[in-house]
């Protein structure tokens, strides 16, 4: 089997697994947005790390696309203390695309490089990527299994848990950001544009049909894999956009679901 298909298909376990654990953690704390956020927080440090690249400072898109997120986490975050986590959400969103559109228009010769990190492509992934996505999943899984229950605390009850005593505020940074280096990991291979799909799409379909949270984390891992590997074979297939037909797949998978249970 050829060493580019294989990577990729590796690469998509790591990808279903950051979604299933990112993307359900989003839908329980009901801020699905975040996500898309993330991703177009993410865009702008790529951007400002392209431009850097263009003028002759060699530097990787990771840590200024990951120190982006993280920023706009804490913003995010600063703005659920105050009113609406969504509102936050969307204001950094705006503020993100901003930096990005204006860095983007001034660097030259690096429009594939855009167009990548945009929409993604599993099987253009270098051997940087690869390790850059393993080692993030193992850091996500790792410290989401640690403080797994207080996540779920602070989501489905902030109010109990504050008064419990758990510092709220300091746990939802902690998880945006968690939220952040998955979606940041996995942008290279699905595009800023499509990470939405495949990181919400199963959550919301698994939130459908799951009767219990770790039902539900299994169940948006299934139909992630699922999306991803049917999206690959399509795509070596047909040479068509793998992400995009992952995106495709997963965002049907959802509205056949909802259709299936309003019926």
């Amino acid at each position: 089997m050829d060493e580019l298909l294989i990577k990729a298909i590796i690469v998509s376990a790591l990808v279903s697994i950051n979604a299933a654990v990112a993307g359900t953690l989003t839908v329980f704390r009901r801020a699905s947005f975040l996500v898309a956020g993330s991703a177009h927080s993410a865009l702008a440090g790529v951007a400002v790390a392209l431009f850097l690249n263009s003028i002759g400072f060699e530097v990787h898109y990771f840590a200024f696309a990951l120190l982006a997120a993280v920023f706009a986490a804490f913003l995010s975050a600063r703005a659920s203390k105050y009113g609406d986590i969504n509102t936050g959400i969307a204001i950094a969103f705006a503020l993100s695309m901003a930096v990005a559109v204006i860095f983007i228009s001034v660097t030259r010769n690096y429009a594939s490089s855009v167009w990548q990190f945009l929409f993604g492509d599993v099987l253009l992934l270098t051997d940087d990527d690869f390790a850059l996505i393993a080692i993030s999943t193992a850091f996500v899984l790792i410290a989401t299994s640690f403080l797994y229950h207080k996540f779920l605390f602070i989501s489905f009850d902030p109010d109990g848990a504050e008064a419990f005593g758990i510092n709220v505020h300091l746990y939802d940074f902690i998880l945006i950001s968690l939220i952040s280096i998955s979606v940041v990991s996995a942008l290279k291979a699905i595009g800023a544009i499509l990470v939405f799909s495949i990181f919400i799409a199963p959550s919301a379909s698994a939130m459908e049909l799951g009767k219990s949270t770790k039902a539900v984390f299994s169940i948006s891992f299934i139909i992630a894999l699922l999306s991803m590997y049917f999206g690959l074979v399509i795509s070596y297939q047909y040479s068509l956009p793998a992400g995009a037909l992952a995106a495709l797949i997963s965002s049907l998978t959802y509205f056949t679901v909802t259709a299936r249970k309003m019926s």
